[in-house]
């Protein structure tokens, strides 16, 4: 029965607010698990030693299209006409994947060729200092990656674009990165003390911090680098009223 003027809606409760949020996060955990699936289960059959890095980052790729298309089916939530996180989930990764992958692949071709240098250095005699460097910047690519991926996710410029972007917020938006930093020693931790299928099977957890990490630096962008009309837009896919 359709609610009525003295009957109040169940989703405008607490409890149906709730359960919208829950229901949410379960359906893009799903979406995310489904579109990571074949980097999962190729880790799953990987052995893991350090001559297999390079397969390790080839099960990678798949991981940033299925999180960009979490962070796109959670920016407007359960505000808005948009009440099916399923095929908004499915219509985020149609359109984000292509721009996803053309800043991903680099990012995991670098990781590797960080990671190898990591495992093979001490034995081939490359001073410890210059391996301690080498982590620093596979931390710092990470976090990189991460604002990149977000962008790409929530707007259309080109990989260029993109790359500076990523690094301008980086440099000049500490905050932003150290958000970043914090999830990924998270999911680090979580990995070494528990395991990396708990990492997966919270994703969409970790994707809605990140969607909270990144708010301050969308708005930054869009009040600096869209036009007043595509600004507008994207407050209203995010599910901000419009200004005025």
């Amino acid at each position: 029965m359709a609610p009525t003027a003295s009957t109040p809606d169940p989703r405008d409760t607490r409890i149906g607010r709730v359960a919208a949020s829950v229901y949410w996060y379960l359906m893009v955990e799903a979406g995310f698990l489904l579109a990571a699936a074949p980097g999962l289960v190729g880790l799953a059959l990987v052995v893991p030693e350090p001559g297999s890095i390079p397969l390790y980052a080839l099960c990678a790729v798949p991981f940033a299209p299925a999180f960009s298309a979490a962070l796109y089916a959670l920016r407007g939530g359960t505000r808005g006409p948009d009440q099916n996180p399923w095929p908004r989930f499915w219509r985020g990764w149609r359109m984000n994947v292509a721009d996803v992958l053309w800043v991903w692949i680099p990012v995991v071709a670098v990781g590797a060729a960080v990671g190898i240098g990591i495992a093979f250095g001490p034995a081939a005699g490359v001073p410890a200092l210059l391996v301690v460097i080498s982590w620093v910047l596979l931390a710092v690519l990470a976090v990189w990656a991460g604002i990149a991926v977000v962008i790409c996710s929530w707007f259309s410029f080109r990989a260029r674009d993109v790359a500076r972007l990523a690094s301008y917020y980086l440099a000049a938006r500490p905050l932003v990165g150290l958000g970043f930093a914090s999830l990924l020693i998270v999911a680090v931790a979580l990995t070494f003390f528990a395991s990396g299928w708990f990492v997966a099977l919270t994703a969409s957890i970790f994707v809605g911090f990140a969607r909270v990490t990144a708010r301050p630096m969308e708005r930054d962008i869009e009040e600096r680098f869209l036009a007043p009309d595509a600004a507008a837009d994207a407050a209203h896919e995010r599910g901000d009223q419009p200004p005025g």
